[in-house]
């Protein structure tokens, strides 16, 4: 293995951990924010607590980089 593919083979890794990094902490804003909104009395009162909790938990980020966007 040359140099050239060892290097692309760690950026390649390097880009994968950004965007799980990246993709947790966006999840854990948005999901702190949401909880603090105005909309989450309304999901409460529509749903329930537990339920809202659940919901709020299934909401996800999702992190793309430009070689992901075609």
């Amino acid at each position: 293995m040359g140099k050239g593919k060892r290097i692309k083979k760690r950026r390649r890794k390097s880009e994968e951990v950004f965007e799980d990094k990246a993709s947790e902490a966006l999840t854990r804003n948005s999901q702190r924010e949401l909880r603090n909104s105005e909309l989450w009395d309304e999901i409460v009162a529509q749903f329930g607590e537990e339920r809202a909790l659940e919901i709020i938990s299934e909401c996800k980020a999702d992190v793309k980089t430009n070689t992901d966007i075609k």
